[in-house]
């Protein structure tokens, strides 16, 4: 299978999906907090019914920390991404025509996407927030439709940690790849019909 278009996941795919979860020296519980918080609230705030304001208020008053300071930690772990290697040298080759397709928050928009230059990277950005649904093979086909693409749903690949996902798309004709880590990635990588980037 070649594909010809590439639809690239985020968290635990292209990076560790934990940044957000440092602690700051002013509060040395903030991961408990964030876990907290996010068991009540990510659904919501992944399809923008909520904004970043809220959570950070949120999690102000649980951690004890200004709204500022939280504000101000959200953004030094956003911009201190951990990249998985050989997914990240395979998306910045831009080898194909490819999108980011991501169930996240607004926080990826206005902060993630500009510190890593995403746009850059990525000829198309579907998030969840953005689009009000959280649902990866929707935000695939609106992907597919922002990249003008064409070609069979068989040709669009979707790399993705999350199997469930991935055989969604599948049901839908979809290409898939289960992402399990960056080592099996390489491995695979002249099975998906895709030359490692140098």
């Amino acid at each position: 299978m070649t594909p010809a278009a590439l639809l690239w996941d985020f968290g635990d795919t292209l990076v560790d999906e934990r940044w957000m979860r440092r602690a700051p020296l002013e509060c040395p519980t903030w991961d408990s907090v964030w876990m907290d918080v996010m068991a009540a609230q990510a659904d919501a705030w992944n399809i923008g019914q909520i904004g970043a304001d809220e959570i950070f208020r949120e999690l102000a008053d649980r951690s004890g920390m200004t709204a500022t300071a939280v504000r101000s930690h959200a953004r030094r772990c956003c911009e201190s991404i951990d990249f998985n290697e050989t997914a990240w040298r395979m998306a910045s080759a831009r080898l194909l025509p490819q999108a980011l397709v991501t169930v996240n928050p607004d926080l990826l928009t206005d902060v993630v996407v500009p510190a890593h230059r995403l746009d850059v990277v990525f000829d198309v950005i579907v998030t969840s927030a953005a689009e009000g649904t959280a649902d990866k093979s929707a935000l695939c086909n609106i992907a597919l439709q922002r990249l003008a693409f064409t070609g069979s749903r068989s040709k669009a690949l979707l790399i993705d940690n999350r199997l469930d996902l991935v055989e969604a798309w599948k049901a839908l004709g979809g290409a898939g790849y289960w992402f399990v880590d960056d080592d099996k990635l390489r491995a695979d990588l002249p099975s998906l019909g895709l030359v490692a980037a140098p």
